[in-house]
């Protein structure tokens, strides 16, 4: 149903919403949503189908209301330290000033501080499921193939993905290689685990997949809405409103990083079709039980640098260096890309080859692609260097040279207890169901707190609007 849903919503949104290069899939914090909402649920001995459709249906109602009334407008008082919890790039002002341009320190800052909490999350989930190998094991020797064939995916992935700045063969062959390497490793592994030879040492856990496409249990294709009590149709609404949020803050912040300057889209915003199309699509799968997409801001991000066509300049240390100089903008690759993906549901039964322990070498990679070049980690580690040692030209310590360490200090122990609240309200199944929409709070923090313990010089460095210089 996943793979349907993704499909599905995938070609819609690619044909019909305004930015043709962002893609749409099932995220993590939709996931914890609605495995939350089933746990309350099943709690109350609420059918959970029902209820799942006509939150979806309120959520619907409630984005395509949004973008009737320019709401996408409030996302520009999105500034750096929301970014630093939640989005994976910085973004530019819905309506920068023309005097201003961003600065390098603003363009190079790729990945913030909710990037760790989504590193975070990648990687206790690797972890789980490599460590719930050795308990449900039979012998450690399943346990240690387990580990060596994540850590093997692992090592596999990262080398392939980064092969395009290699010097070994041709450009076209190392983009090709860092293009399809990924889905070749998971099939390579895979293979790999079904020799004799392999399993001749320990035996694997694979995923669970059907005999073919099916509905959970049989049911049919659209969900019964008047089933569900007239008490608990209007209850919806409450979780409604927390689906809602979440989904305006990603999308939006999605559609802003690929908007970005830096990436040099001809084609102009169109926040409020987008936003419509997505209210549409979520109503759709709603009625149809199946899972709600939302927009990817990873996979957008990965679809608009495959899409780059870049060229090299003398960099300031005279070195080349590969710049953005424009990126065919098409709807064409997402459609494809999401009926490949629609087209996937009919080789469910292969499915059933792969390994758990690649998954989770998966993660593991997708965890420390997203930590890579985080800013906020990197401030963590810079906050404990020698400060005879730091750099005025380095980004991350001219902060700590013009400001002092203890105000970057103070700004990045502020940022580290928002990660902390929200790691600890996404454990908590008493707050699971409201975590993903607390992410919106940040802006309330940003708004209110901040002023009150930085001056506006600090400000004016530490968290300047997206798209504005920082010094």
């Amino acid at each position: 149903e996943v793979i349907a849903s993704c499909g599905i919503c995938g070609m819609a949104y690619a044909a019909f919403a305004g930015q043709p290069m962002t893609f749409v899939a099932p995220t993590g914090l939709t996931l914890a949503f609605t495995a939350a909402l089933y746990k309350w649920c099943v709690a109350f001995s609420i059918p959970f189908l029902p209820m799942y459709a006509w939150v979806g249906c309120w959520t619907s109602a409630m984005m395509i209301f949004a973008s009737a009334i320019n709401a996408s407008g409030l996302i520009r008082y999105c500034t750096r330290f929301t970014e630093d919890v939640r989005a994976t790039r910085t973004l530019p002002a819905a309506r920068p000033p023309p005097a201003r341009r961003p600065t390098r320190s603003a363009r190079a800052a790729a990945t913030q501080v909710f990037n760790a909490l989504l590193a975070f999350n990648f990687l206790s989930e690797a972890l789980r499921s490599l460590t719930s190998e050795f308990k449900s094991a039979a012998n450690t020797a399943d346990g240690l193939l387990a580990m060596n064939c994540g850590l093997l995916t692992a090592s596999l992935l990262q080398w392939s993905s980064a092969f395009r700045s290699k010097r070994y063969l041709s450009p076209r062959w190392r983009e090709s290689i860092s293009d399809f390497g990924p889905p070749l490793v998971i099939v390579g592994v895979s293979a790999l685990s079904l020799l004799p030879a392999i399993t001749a040492l320990g035996t694997f856990t694979r995923l669970s997949m059907p005999g073919g496409f099916i509905l959970a249990g049989g049911r049919p294709l659209l969900i019964p809405l008047m089933q569900l009590p007239m008490q608990f149709r209007l209850l919806a609404i409450v979780p409604a409103i927390f689906l809602a949020t979440l989904f305006f803050l990603d999308q939006h912040i999605t559609v802003r990083t690929v908007n970005s300057p830096t990436n040099k889209l001809k084609k102009g915003a169109a926040y409020h079709v987008d936003l419509c199309t997505l209210g549409l699509l979520t109503g759709f799968a709603s009625v149809c039980g199946l899972p709600w997409m939302c927009s990817a801001t990873v996979q957008s991000l990965n679809h608009v640098r495959s899409m780059s066509i870049h060229k090299k300049k003398k960099g300031r240390d005279g070195r080349d260096e590969e710049t953005v100089d424009s990126v065919i903008e098409t709807r064409v690759t997402g459609f494809g890309v999401h009926a490949a993906i629609l087209a996937s549901a009919l080789f469910l039964p292969q499915l059933s080859c792969v390994p758990l322990p690649v998954v989770a070498g998966v993660f593991l990679y997708l965890g420390r692609k997203v930590m890579s070049g985080n800013q906020f980690i990197l401030r963590c580690k810079q906050i404990f260097l020698d400060e005879r040692e730091l750099s005025v030209t380095t980004d991350g310590e001219k902060e700590q040279v013009i400001l002092g360490r203890p105000a970057v200090v103070r700004f990045t122990a502020l940022q580290c207890l928002c990660l902390a609240a929200l790691w600890a309200l996404k454990l908590s199944p008493a707050t699971a169901l409201v975590f993903p929409s607390l992410i919106g709070v940040l802006m309330l923090v940003r708004a209110k707190l901040i002023p009150t313990f930085f001056s506006s010089r600090e400000i004016m460095l530490l968290d300047t609007a997206i798209g504005q210089t920082s010094a």
